[in-house]
């Protein structure tokens, strides 16, 4: 594909590779393109490139925006009267979200980028924009590689969505009790987040069993007859379990509380209780 202004080719583009770094919270895809510049006609232009749009999907499947990656530094470029070949990196901030939501889209498949290259040709007839499309394909086993190398699989890529659009006045509770929690945990209140938890989980069993008392009555099960609980009582007791640590922050000194919940606690209590809370929305 090739950078024209009028009829005119300036430069042709090559994508050399796409790899991802890791950076503070989040990683950052790194596209490397090659521009190999047309000698000067007898009205030689200069090209500005602002960027690239970003596109993925799965090999066959719908493709989906990522974002806008752009170059470090203002990249531009003039025609001479010889071929010139430069090479500019474009980068793209992807949260772990994003990988996780990118691994979901891709499956079992390869991966196929689509990039729009947008920049601005100037010569002595003025200014133009030009655009070009290039698409780029990783497969399967190079993505996975290139995944590892920036050590993003030494993380977890699930997405833990928070129900925060309830459909009825039960659900609203829930979901203004784990917001909650997740605005706690953002300003590093921790005890405060895993006693949110513990109140989200308490509407969730108290929502599921129509009754207050749903605790003891799960627990009755697993005594009675443990071997015969079905896969959504094992569920119920995971939730009776997590209810029971987070007893803790819900209450002061005298009923046995305490107040020294750290981050790594109440990130495993928040995580927890938002996957209860979107599986039984799910079923």
């Amino acid at each position: 594909m090739s950078l024209t202004a009028g009829s005119r080719i300036i430069a042709e583009a090559r994508i050399q590779n796409i790899s991802l770094r890791p950076v503070l919270g989040a990683y950052e895809l790194i596209i490397n393109i090659n521009f190999a510049m047309r000698p000067a006609s007898d009205q030689p232009s200069g090209i500005n490139i602002h960027g690239v749009r970003v596109s993925m999907g799965g090999t066959g499947s719908k493709s989906h925006d990522l974002g806008f990656a752009r170059p470090e530094r203002q990249f531009s470029f003039i025609q001479h009267t010889h071929p010139l070949n430069q090479q500019c990196d474009f980068f793209l901030t992807l949260h772990p979200g994003q990988l996780a939501a990118l691994d979901r889209v891709r499956g079992t498949s390869d991966l196929d980028f689509n990039l729009l290259i947008h920049g601005v040709a100037r010569s002595s007839q003025g200014a133009q924009d030009v655009q070009d499309d290039q698409r780029f394909h990783i497969p399967q086993s190079q993505w996975i590689k290139k995944l590892k190398d920036a050590g993003a699989r030494n993380t977890l890529l699930l997405e833990v969505p928070l129900p925060l659009h309830p459909t009825s006045e039960a659900w609203t509770i829930v979901a203004d009790h784990l917001q909650k929690a997740e605005q706690q945990f953002r300003s590093s209140d921790y005890q405060a987040t895993v006693a949110s938890c513990r109140t989200v989980v308490e509407e969730l069993g108290s929502l599921n069993f129509g009754t207050t008392q749903w605790a003891s009555k799960v627990t009755d099960i697993w005594r009675e007859n443990r071997a015969a609980m079905t896969k959504e009582d094992r569920i119920h007791f995971m939730w009776v379990a997590l209810r029971n640590y987070a007893h803790l922050a819900h209450h002061g000194e005298s009923e046995g509380g305490n107040s020294n919940h750290t981050r790594a606690d109440a990130l495993l209590v928040l995580t927890l209780t938002s996957s209860f809370v979107a599986h039984l929305q799910a079923s």
